[in-house]
């Protein structure tokens, strides 16, 4: 069940407020700074109440809690629909922050070059959906993403928006299919001409640990 402040942690800062404004004038000088100190404590144990009694972590952020850890990637790259994808390696690293999101640093090449991104993902309690960021090292752009978990596919389907290296809009669509073994895959389409055609596949295993288990 989601938590729910208590309405104690609410009233206390007006309680703080109330004291202030009816004890103030009736102390001596000489306690006018110990009194002071009282009120920050007790705001900021008000603060710490409120800030630390929310609605707890969504279920669907156990979909997330999958990518935890370092991964092995196999990634295929398409610039020609009518030739074969080019295919080169990489590392993904996820950690969570907290229970709500997750943050994901990959490191490889595309076609020859370095490369580098960085996404954070989150799910949005209030439209029930995935939602997140993508920065990289070949774009001055971001892209924001936003999908939905279909159980029976095991398949979390986002759409994402950025632009190109021009400024004009872009748009994608993305699968990650969790399969049986552990692993992972990946698809991104881009738009083009009003049509989504296939740019990139990813898959993902698991690295093994440094004790080898």
């Amino acid at each position: 069940m989601p938590a729910t402040l208590d309405s104690t942690c609410l009233h206390i800062p007006l309680l703080a407020f109330i004291l202030l404004q009816t004890s103030v004038y009736s102390l001596p000088p000489t306690d006018f700074s110990m009194f002071l100190r009282s009120i920050k404590s007790l705001m900021f144990v008000a603060f710490i109440a409120t800030a630390t009694t929310h609605v707890g972590a969504d279920d669907s952020m156990q979909v997330l809690k999958q990518d935890v850890g370092t991964w092995n990637c196999e990634v295929k790259f398409f610039a020609d629909p009518s030739a074969p994808p080019t295919v080169s390696k990489g590392t993904e690293t996820c950690f969570m922050v907290g229970d709500y999101w997750l943050v994901s640093n990959f490191k490889g090449d595309i076609m020859g070059t370095a490369f580098q991104g960085h996404s954070q993902t989150g799910f949005d309690s209030a439209t029930k959906k995935f939602v997140g960021t993508w920065i990289d090292s070949m774009s001055p752009f971001a892209m924001t993403t936003e999908g939905s978990w279909d159980e029976k596919t095991q398949t979390v389907t986002s759409t994402g928006v950025g632009k190109d290296p021009t400024g004009n809009e872009t748009k994608h669509k993305m699968t990650v299919v969790y399969n049986k073994d552990g692993s992972r895959s990946f698809t991104m389409f881009g738009e083009v001409n009003g049509e989504f055609v296939k740019m990139m596949e990813i898959d993902y295993t698991k690295a093994a640990s440094k004790t080898g288990r």
